[in-house]
């Protein structure tokens, strides 16, 4: 499947939220994602003929086969690991999706900020690390200076190591953190290849 196609990417934001929320019914989802009913029960209707979610009566739950789908897609582009974080030490009403990419050098880091807050967040951090130091480029010091606890749980999610880049989009609500993430991943994937480190 190529994920550059808008129903792909729609899908790929329902994939996400119900990775980090759990079961969720149709209506949530449509409030959550600001994506209209009708569309999430296409989407929905696709995803379970795909047989990457369960629809039961209590709502609609990512199955394995979802969970492997997801995560290849993300892999495509470089993506690790993701997960929700408290940013709260950087937006105290703000909502955090993370993105662990390894052995790149982050580029075009305003590209891909630019990107997430097109995609409806507030802001993102790309953030390079490299023997312990959390750098914020370009030259914009170390995160750990400015939001150590932020720092501490990135690094126990992630298992942070030397070489690896983590994407942090934040938002006002879930769904713009998850739209505006998922939109920056897939580009800071396409322009992060170019610098893979071997």
């Amino acid at each position: 499947m190529s994920i550059g196609n808008s129903e792909n990417i729609e899908e790929l934001y329902v994939l996400f939220l119900l990775f980090l929320s759990g079961r969720l019914g149709r209506r949530q989802i449509s409030k959550i994602l600001d994506i209209g009913e009708g569309r999430i029960k296409r989407i929905i209707k696709n995803l379970c003929e795909k047989n990457l979610v369960d629809v039961k009566r209590a709502g609609v739950a990512l199955n394995k086969n979802g969970l492997d789908y997801l995560f290849d897609c993300l892999t495509s582009v470089g993506v690790n690991a993701i997960g929700r974080f408290d940013v709260e030490e950087l937006c105290a009403a703000c909502i955090g999706v993370g993105f662990q990419f390894s052995n790149l050098i982050p580029s075009n880091v305003l590209e891909v900020r630019d990107e997430a807050v097109r995609g409806g967040a507030k802001g993102a951090l790309i953030i390079h690390v490299v023997d312990g130091k959390w750098l914020l480029p370009p030259e914009a010091g170390d995160l750990r200076e400015y939001c150590p606890f932020l720092v501490e749980e990135l690094d126990e999610a992630f298992r942070v190591k030397s070489g690896d880049t983590i994407l942090l989009v934040f938002a006002e609500d879930l769904g713009r953190a998850i739209i505006g993430g998922l939109k920056a991943a897939l580009l800071a994937g396409s322009l992060f290849k170019s610098s893979i480190i071997d």
